[in-house]
């Protein structure tokens, strides 16, 4: 029995014995024979999921001309790795410099917080002194280092020395630099799986020196990533608006949508309305690196979801040719300046062109103008910081102001044609009414005065509603707006959507204007309404202030015989594959106007631009068919201090059948009639009469045409 037992011992020891060769044989094997290969092997096998940015929906106008397209672009990456601190602060400058060398620039929210030459608080903390002590608070390693940190400069030192330990042989402008991207590493956090993105859209100079010096940049990834790209940006800026960074704000906002800290958004215009539709759905790759982020081999992928196509009612000819010529009128006004009307303070204006049949928007300008591009994210460089700079901050000029929908005028007299049908309908007056004009006129303890008069030439004398809009007649609207009531005139105003958000896509754009009536005059002056203030708003002065979209529905509503359709820039939404996604339908309301009235309306129109005293009947001899318009030169109250009045016009043609519609103001542009010429172009250009095929028995051709 005790032999037995010795030996299940003497097995169990022959067991245990090879088990334990066998396990130093494998050992030998993984460490010694093959260690090499499963070290590197080992390095390989670190998994990381990283996005494959969807490329943004074009932006294209009503003909597929792109406006907004997007290119190729290379974006640097850095992930975490087992480098020390002062050795991820040398590469940081390293690649500082490479960027700098290429006029690349280093990504950085730091700059919102601290800046450098000089050395200031960021936009974010200058707004409260509360925000300026939460983020100090946020930043300190130590309760007891708030008391280090009493100036812009205590926060640099602090940062250089304690928070990121940077080296004393780094000057100031270069720990700045590293400091930046320290700093997203701290806040946006990054590890050997989720990399931080800190360059975007560099050069392919960049790249190539990354590439060739990959061994001096541990954790350094270059990935491509579309990138916006705009066509002649400046002609259709305020429409287009354009993308840039998540701000703090509109992260929290939008960050349970999908979007990341380092994601683009629509900023203003189209491309902010159609965020939705423009953002494309980023695709995924599952992938193996190296512990310093080298690509070994990829194991998965889900393709990205490009966005949307948006297709706009504008045409890119006829708003290039608005831009041009409203631009080119406003110098040439301000250049005739005579110190007497004319105070060379032109300098600013807008133009809009609508389909009157439809809504749809063909063309809106706004100048001055600026350039979306510069906004992009990448375009980081000091001249494009200072251009922003200089567009965010002019006050005078406001380039960024889309004064299409944001810009309120007192209308002057292209307001008379809304006066008169408020008279038409309520049956104040018939067509034929006769009003006499002796030159001047006493209501309401006011004395009102016929230009003519002024200039010494007496009154009109007894005229009909043709005459007095073809001669813009003031004494004929006092008394006409007299006898009609404020009331009423109110009423007509607000029916054809004077002093009302129309409802264009770029709403946090449009302003509402205002509304000379009794509520206004109270909540403005904090005063009664009296007998004057209607012989002035008749004539579209006092408190009447809109929109160039709100005149430019009202002057279509006319032309199409009542229905106020809602303007609109967005034609259709296509998916990448050309399947629709969204189609614009026109909406209108039926303004309960009579055609009587509407076509009395239309023969005065017609009379200003045809008849022999009509205001604007020179500038449309040559044209080969009927324009209706109506000419505007609106006091702005600061003429005896040296300031122009402003210059409005309105048209619609072909009177017969109208199509188009136009509204331009030029500020201080002194009189009504010098904004013609810019009407004249864009109807020019969209009837085609600017082509080299028109001659002259053509354009007789058409004159015949368009009168049957």
């Amino acid at each position: 029995m005790e032999k037995r037992s010795n030996e299940r011992f003497v097995l169990l020891g022959i067991m245990y014995l090879l088990v334990f060769v066998v396990i130093v044989i494998q050992l030998v094997n993984l460490q010694i024979i093959n260690g090499k290969e499963n070290d590197q092997n080992s390095q390989q096998r670190l998994l990381q999921e990283r996005e494959i940015i969807a490329s943004r929906g074009i932006i294209a106008d009503t003909n597929g001309i792109p406006i907004a397209t997007n290119r190729i672009g290379y974006t640097v990456h850095v992930a975490k790795t087992n480098l020390k601190e002062a050795q991820v602060n040398e590469m940081i400058f390293k690649l500082a410099r490479i960027f700098e060398s290429n006029g690349d620039s280093l990504e950085s929210g730091l700059i919102k917080y601290l800046t450098y030459d000089p050395i200031a608080y960021g936009s974010n903390l200058t707004k409260s002194e509360k925000a300026l002590e939460k983020w100090k608070s946020e930043m300190v390693l130590k309760e007891k280092d708030m008391e280090l940190l009493k100036t812009p400069e205590d926060v640099f030192r602090y940062f250089r020395e304690k928070k990121f330990s940077i080296d004393e042989k780094y000057t100031d402008e270069e720990a700045y630099k590293i400091m930046c991207v320290r700093y997203d590493m701290l806040i946006k956090g990054y590890t050997a799986v989720n990399p931080l993105r800190i360059a975007k859209d560099v050069d392919i100079k960049t790249v190539a020196q990354i590439e060739e010096r990959s061994h001096e940049f541990p954790g350094v990834l270059i990935d491509i990533e579309p990138e916006r790209k705009y066509v002649e940006p400046s002609n259709i800026a305020h429409i287009l608006g354009y993308i840039g960074m998540l701000s703090d704000e509109e992260y929290a906002a939008n960050r349970d949508l999908g979007y990341k800290l380092n994601d683009t958004i629509g900023k203003v215009g189209i491309e902010k309305a159609a965020e939705n539709y423009l953002r494309g759905i980023n695709g995924k790759k599952r992938v193996e690196v190296d512990t310093s982020g080298r690509l070994t081999s990829e194991l998965s992928s889900e393709p990205a979801i490009p966005g949307n196509n948006v297709y706009l009612t504008i045409n890119s000819r006829l708003q290039k040719v608005a831009m041009e010529s409203l631009e080119r009128n406003i110098e040439l006004v301000r250049s005739k300046a005579d110190n007497r009307k004319n105070f060379g303070d032109a300098y600013a204006g807008a133009v809009v062109a609508m389909d009157v049949n439809n809504g749809e928007i063909l063309a809106m300008a706004s100048y001055p103008t600026y350039d979306p591009s510069i906004f992009l994210p990448g375009c980081d460089d000091p001249e494009a910081e200072k251009k922003k700079s200089e567009f965010m901050f002019d006050e005078k000029n406001r380039p960024m102001l889309n004064r299409a929908i944001g810009g309120i005028y007192t209308p002057g007299s292209v307001y008379k044609p809304l006066t008169a049908i408020a008279a038409l309908e309520e049956g104040v007056i018939r067509p034929d009414t006769k009003i006499y004009d002796r030159g001047y006129e006493d209501i309401g303890g006011m004395r009102f005065f016929c230009l003519d008069y002024r200039n010494g030439y007496g009154g009109c004398g007894s005229i009909n509603l043709k005459e007095a809009l073809a001669t813009s007649c003031n004494i004929y609207f006092h008394i006409l707006g007299r006898d009609t009531g404020i009331d009423k005139i109110d009423k007509w105003a607000k029916l054809f959507g004077l002093g009302e958000l129309t409802g264009i896509e770029i709403p946090n754009e449009e302003a509402k204007g205002i509304r000379a009536n009794r509520e206004t005059k109270k909540e403005r002056r904090n005063d009664i309404w009296r007998p004057a203030d209607t012989a002035q708003s008749a004539i579209g002065q006092f408190d009447n202030m809109f929109t160039p979209i709100q005149m430019a529905s009202y002057v279509s509503t006319l032309a199409n015989g009542g229905k106020r359709y809602k303007p609109h820039l967005i034609k259709s939404v296509k998916r990448y594959d050309g399947s629709i996604v969204m189609e614009t339908k026109p909406e209108y309301e039926a303004v309960p106007v009579s055609k009587e009235t509407i076509e009395a309306i239309n023969r005065g129109m017609i009379e200003v631009s045809t008849g022999i005293e009509g205001t604007a009947a020179s500038e449309f001899r040559d044209f080969p068919f009927t324009v209706a318009s109506k000419t505007g030169t609106p006091e702005t109250g600061k003429e005896s201090q040296g300031s122009s009045s402003n210059s409005l016009f309105i048209a619609y043609a072909p009177a017969e059948k109208p199509e188009i519609a136009v509204v331009v103001v030029i500020e201080h542009g002194v009189w009504g009639k010098n904004s013609i010429p810019v009407a004249k172009d864009v109807l020019r250009e969209y009837f085609g009469l600017n082509s080299d095929k028109y001659t002259d028995d053509q354009i007789a051709v058409e004159e015949v045409k368009f009168t049957r």
